[in-house]
């Protein structure tokens, strides 16, 4: 008769455990600390397109044999893999990186492993490119192509307009529910990331949106179960896919080829705070839970403004002459410039003889 003895958990032999079993247990993990859907999503991706790249290098997937090398290796995999003839943004690099130091950070909190193994991992740097925000005459453009007076206009304008009003997310708008907008008041209360509830203003050009489709063309909802407030024609919920085929028709009939749902929302922080909005209410707007997701936001806005400061140039405003340069008899230039830049011949003659200008 064999004795079973009372196993402990820091005594178990975990390096066997498989890579899949373990996305498993961390996605139900997340899933009870109440992490949103399309975190459990993407972390899942990230994760099992990890585990299907070491198979395919014929590794293993046994927690043992996984450490920073194996994710060395895989980051310049995806530094050098190509999408539709593209590699791959630093930034879609970077973020699978995280995707990565989280979970194992996770397994080392779990006990799975001794410590983070990927805890001197570095994230790689991303290009700190400048975000081309929507201009005043592109957002004019994006309306003048939507036919407020039809259905599926009405309803398209009023989703651009909370887009560019209030910076709402895609996942944001989509779940949008009928009794968080409040009409009368002039605010929608918007369920963000982290559960974490925030109430949004709407501005007189959104309202008027939003009341128009509400209130003309919003269908009755196909059964009780729907709440949310953007519906299809046949009144089943919009779905993000939904909004984001929109979107891109959109771009292509506005002839504004660069547009997609987020950006949107980079259009609102920037120009809130062009307009003088302060930063830490943004970073309420926005629902962030740190100034440094918004400082972004604050350089963009600043490269803007220096752009459109041309209007205070110094110089301009001292109605200085115009500078002339001198020319030789080719009619070249020899780039120099002379104290009587500006001055009619006959009188800059009439200066050197010494007699009177009138």
């Amino acid at each position: 008769m064999s004795i079973r003895r009372n196993a402990r958990w820091e005594d178990m032999e975990k390096g066997n455990i498989d890579l899949s079993r373990l996305i498993k247990h961390f996605e139900s993990f997340n899933r009870s600390e109440g992490k949103s859907p399309s975190t459990l999503e993407w972390y899942t991706y990230v994760l099992e397109f990890f585990r299907n790249w070491l198979e395919e290098c014929g590794l293993s997937t046994a927690l043992e044999d996984i450490g920073e090398y194996e994710v060395r290796e895989f980051i310049l995999y995806l530094q050098e893999r190509q999408v539709n003839g593209r590699p791959l943004s630093s930034h879609t690099v970077a973020n699978r990186v995280r995707g990565l130091k989280g979970f194992f950070s996770w397994l080392g909190t779990q006990g799975y492993t001794n410590g983070n193994v990927l805890e001197k991992l570095k994230v790689p740097k991303t290009d700190q490119r400048l975000v081309e925000v929507l201009t005043p005459k592109e957002v004019d453009r994006l309306f003048s192509a939507i036919n407020a007076n039809s259905a599926l206009g009405a309803r398209n304008s009023a989703m651009v307009a909370l887009f560019l009003d209030a910076g709402l997310r895609l996942s944001e708008l989509t779940n949008l529910k009928e009794e968080d907008v409040h009409l009368d008041d002039r605010y929608v209360k918007v369920m963000g990331k982290g559960s974490k509830e925030r109430m949004l203003p709407l501005g007189a050009r959104c309202h008027r949106a939003m009341l128009h489709y509400y209130y003309h063309f919003r269908p009755e909802p196909l059964h009780t179960g729907i709440n949310t407030f953007f519906l299809t024609l046949d009144g089943y919920p919009l779905t993000p896919r939904a909004v984001r085929s929109l979107v891109a028709r959109l771009s292509r009939s506005a002839e504004v080829p660069r547009l997609h749902p987020h950006l949107f929302r980079h259009t609102y922080a920037t120009h809130f705070l062009i307009n003088g909005g302060d930063l830490l209410l943004l970073k309420q707007n926005l629902g962030h839970s740190s100034l440094t997701m918004v400082e972004h936001y604050r350089h963009v806005a600043s490269q803007i403004a220096a752009v459109t400061s041309r209007g205070f140039s110094p110089l301009d405003h001292m109605h200085a002459p115009s500078l002339r340069r001198h020319k030789r008899k080719d009619g070249t230039s020899t780039g120099q410039t002379y104290p009587n830049a500006g001055r009619p011949r006959g009188q800059d003659l009439a200066r050197r003889s010494g007699a009177r200008v009138k």
